[in-house]
């Protein structure tokens, strides 16, 4: 069966392997010069490329996801990189990584598969139509008609890379609107002295008087407002809700002191307030930069109930989400209420990955997912050929 993938990442290059591997005669299209491309550049260049710990509510509401972890979990997904000659290491909270250390070796594992079982790859490759025909379907490739059997969208996002064609290979009432995710973001009045400190705090984002979700871990203070992971997890619940239109009055409020009750806090400030030391106040508690913010912010008061509750409950209110360039996965998409059960649209056409209304926290689960769900279109007949082969 002469099948087109469209899109060279994560989920195209599984689709095309496994297809491969079970003798179809597959062509991928990847828009950019090299296969890839956004995979490399992934955990910092180590890859992470999954999760020990995944779940279903990692990520946006959705029964597609349910049903792609049920069929294909982590240790299936381990399987298919092991058939492909990438083998992992977890760490100590989950998080899989290839035993290379090495983004660019899992592309070439990938690639190198491909190219073994008879894959073609074209780079530079821009497909802007494809139209349902009798027999097959008819698709436009850097302005030329090209036809195939079968198609197999997973073009990804527009998350660190240019914009895709989706709305010009699907049906336009499948799309929902898409949002930059897992991205920095832009407060009110943000306080430039703190630009590039890092602290460890519990985080949570509010919509009014109404607690959206929480996060505990790192958050890496900018010009702009705040990024770290923390932020990055809390963004993806003001995308999802972008992507619904739904607005909202947000505000992060951090306890950057996690490890102190407040009253205990309390104490030792009012010790050190009393002994008229308060520019010292949070000296071995605090970084400077972060104690003077938060004295700042109390003005002239002497008052350690002050002090230590802001320390507890240091709010910053939300401006804007920053842009594309800047994400790490895209909320929207294709909508699975368009999809059948084997993820097909009304006009056959396979939807894999980013290309869905599918996105999770950070920690490998997108990249789980964006091969899992190319895993779960195959039969395990297909996936047992597959994984036999190396």
């Amino acid at each position: 069966m002469k099948t087109l993938v469209i899109g060279g990442g994560m989920a195209g290059l599984t689709y095309a392997v496994v297809a491969c591997k079970n003798g179809y005669d597959v062509t991928v299209a990847e828009r950019n010069s090299r296969v890839g491309k956004k995979l490399a550049m992934t955990g910092n260049g180590k890859c992470n490329i999954g999760n020990d710990n995944v779940t279903a509510a990692c990520y946006n509401r959705s029964k597609l996801v349910k049903r792609v972890l049920e069929a294909v979990p982590v240790d299936e997904y381990k399987r298919f990189l092991n058939s492909c000659g990438i083998f992992t290491y977890s760490d100590c909270e989950g998080r899989v990584y290839p035993l290379s250390d090495s983004a660019s070796n899992v592309v070439d594992c990938l690639r190198y598969q491909l190219s073994k079982f008879g894959g073609k790859l074209l780079t530079d490759a821009l497909v802007t139509c494809v139209a349902k025909i009798r027999g097959g379907y008819e698709v436009v490739i850097n302005g030329q008609k090209v036809y195939f059997d079968k198609v197999v969208v997973a073009c990804g996002s527009r998350s660190q890379a240019a914009p895709t064609f989706l709305e010009q290979l699907v049906p336009s009432t499948a799309l929902t609107p898409t949002v930059p995710s897992l991205v920095p973001v832009k407060v009110r009045d943000p306080d430039g002295t703190l630009n590039g400190l890092r602290v460890r705090a519990k985080v949570t984002l509010s919509d009014h008087d109404i607690v959206l979700g929480s996060q505990q871990g790192e958050v890496l203070f900018r010009d702009y407002g705040l990024s770290g992971i923390c932020i990055l997890n809390l963004s993806a619940i003001i995308a999802r809700r972008n992507v619904l239109r739904k607005n909202g009055d947000y505000r992060f409020e951090m306890d950057v002191v996690p490890d102190l009750d407040e009253w205990i806090l309390e104490e030792i400030l009012y010790k050190r307030m009393l002994a008229g030391e308060r520019e010292k106040a949070f000296y071995g508690i605090l970084h400077n930069k972060l104690a003077a913010h938060i004295l700042r912010r109390i003005g002239g008061s002497s008052s350690t109930m002050e002090a230590a509750h802001l320390a507890k409950h240091l709010t910053f209110d939300f401006d804007r989400l920053l842009d594309w360039s800047m994400s790490q996965a895209t909320a929207g998409g294709i909508d699975e209420g368009y999809l059948s059960d084997s993820l097909k649209l009304s006009n056959g056409v396979i939807a894999l990955g980013e290309a869905l209304n599918v996105d999770g926290i950070c920690g490998g689960y997108n990249l789980y997912f964006a091969a899992a769900s190319a895993l779960f279109v195959f039969t395990p007949d297909e996936r047992e050929i597959a994984f036999s082969l190396s």
